[in-house]
């Protein structure tokens, strides 16, 4: 989103648990990224992060300020930890650890049960589009950005259909028309080539 909206910042590239230092878990105790550093200010969870940038930097348009309308942002904020989000922990990460022969029983479990994860939370997004984005809103927002990011990695590595979910499927397409994001793409390309986890790259 800082790329989006043409803020001057400087990404520090951090994989845990291998690149995690004591002078890191004093910004994060979860050892886990991602983390800013604002001067002397420092916080972790990306959501957060994201509104803090936006209240911070006066983006109304990605995080409004008129009272229902940024409930339904923070309505989809909330929601996104227990559902969309669990296209990381409960399908990358275990898809990840199964090509390296390191998964767990657990996760092998997770594996098999990749489509039935990822169905229940997409079968309530497709009831979230009352409008072009998930919010609510007109425009994407924050908690388009946090939604996309999670269902954009699982459309690369080509584990689910979306096509049978038409207005998910046309706001991911919407969402391709945001500025930088063939860019920004490209490193999570790069990542899961690297993992083995795209079949087909896609612009």
């Amino acid at each position: 989103m800082a790329t989006v909206k043409g803020v001057d910042y400087e990404l520090v590239v951090t994989r845990p648990p291998k690149d995690v230092t004591p002078a890191f878990l004093k910004m994060n105790p979860n050892g886990l990224v991602p983390v800013l550093q604002d001067g002397d200010f420092i916080m972790f969870e990306g959501n957060a992060i994201m509104t803090y940038l936006a209240d911070k930097n006066g983006w109304k348009d990605v995080y409004p300020t008129e009272l229902k309308a940024r409930a339904k942002v923070n309505e989809y904020l909330h929601w996104h930890h227990t559902h969309a989000r669990l296209g990381t922990p409960q399908v990358l990460v275990p898809l990840i650890m199964e090509g390296a022969g390191k998964a767990s029983p657990a996760q092998l479990e997770m594996v098999q049960n990749t489509e039935v994860t990822i169905a229940k939370s997409v079968d309530i997004m497709e009831k979230l589009f009352v409008k072009p984005y998930i919010a609510q809103s007109t425009q994407p927002t924050v908690a388009d950005y946090a939604c996309y990011c999670e269902m954009d990695q699982l459309e690369i590595m080509d584990v689910f259909d979306f096509t049978k979910y038409p207005k998910t499927s046309n706001w991911m397409k919407r969402m391709k028309d945001v500025p930088f994001h063939d860019e920004i793409r490209a490193t999570l390309n790069e990542f899961l080539t690297k993992m083995n986890l795209n079949p087909a790259p896609k612009k």
